[in-house]
């Protein structure tokens, strides 16, 4: 039999915050803060039900739980507990939390997310994409986002980019592509030279999928690819692909932020990035309801 060491004979929380913290926690929505030795926080939580959500740390077990659960029940010394009116207000809160003391086990909130804006302009000679984490004024005609996710973002653009030069090109084998539009992740500014795309509609669509208001553009390019039989040929599996890219990026950002304005209200389009996750839980919550 193996000897775990994280628990010498019981949970060490009811030694540590005595029975009676457990007894009196109320059942209603709220966020926990759990802290260290010398007040170190280690983790804020959100709860629909604080008295639930907290007795599963008293009867953590190793065996039971996950090893990071059971790491940090063996650090905590002291929790503080806030009593929301709702489960949203309480996710609101948590999300502030999280961002300005970023605690050790809060893992997933706290790392590094990219909010992108996007700009896309068609002009009469060329194509011109960039991705920037600032909008500029002149531009704001321009401008989509912001969008959360690096990966996400840029796989979707680089989708958009390569669909769009076999268009203009009527290119057949993937190694036809400009080089920059092979990799996994798009670059963060690129040139088009067009013709055929200039003043087309594939240009209105690309913006309408970009606002988030149609998906036409997903059709239009499997129609395309189909009259020109390019599924059968060499670069067919590239555009499969990048199909799942688009679609990917337009459910989870583009349609996603269009929902958001249309659900919330907002004055603008444009979504601040410092906005967007409280927004994703206020978005959530209204559709729920």
């Amino acid at each position: 039999m193996n000897y775990n060491p994280f628990f010498e004979s019981e949970n060490p929380l009811t030694e540590r915050l005595g029975a009676g913290f457990f007894e009196a926690l109320p059942k209603v929505p709220g966020i926990y803060k759990m802290y260290g030795s010398a007040g170190r926080l280690l983790y804020v939580g959100k709860a629909k039900n604080l008295r639930s959500r907290l007795l599963t740390y008293r009867r953590a077990r190793p065996g039971r739980e996950s090893r990071k659960v059971i790491r940090l029940v063996r650090m905590i010394h002291a929790i503080e507990l806030e009593e929301h009116p709702s489960e949203e207000e309480a996710l609101l809160r948590e999300n502030e939390l999280i961002r300005n003391h970023k605690p050790e086990f809060n893992h997933a909130k706290k790392q590094h997310e990219a909010y992108y804006y996007l700009v896309f302009k068609a002009g009469n000679s060329e194509i011109i994409t960039d991705l920037r984490m600032h909008v500029r004024e002149e531009e704001k005609e321009q401008t989509y986002g912001a969008f959360k996710g690096h990966v996400t973002v840029r796989r979707g653009l680089g989708a958009l980019l390569r669909q769009l030069y076999i268009i203009e090109h009527t290119i057949s084998k993937p190694f036809e592509l400009p080089s920059q539009l092979l990799r996994k992740l798009t670059p963060l500014h690129y040139e088009l030279p067009t013709d055929e795309l200039a003043g087309s509609d594939w240009i209105a669509d690309v913006r309408l999928f970009l606002e988030g208001g149609d998906s036409r553009l997903l059709f239009n390019i499997m129609e395309y690819t189909r009259e020109q039989k390019l599924l059968e040929s060499f670069i067919g599996k590239v555009i499969l692909k990048d199909m799942e890219a688009l679609k990917f990026f337009y459910d989870r950002c583009c349609r996603r932020n269009y929902e958001i304005n249309e659900i919330l209200d907002l004055e603008s389009p444009l979504i601040p990035q410092e906005k967007l996750d409280d927004y994703l839980v206020q978005w959530a919550f209204a559709k729920e309801g």
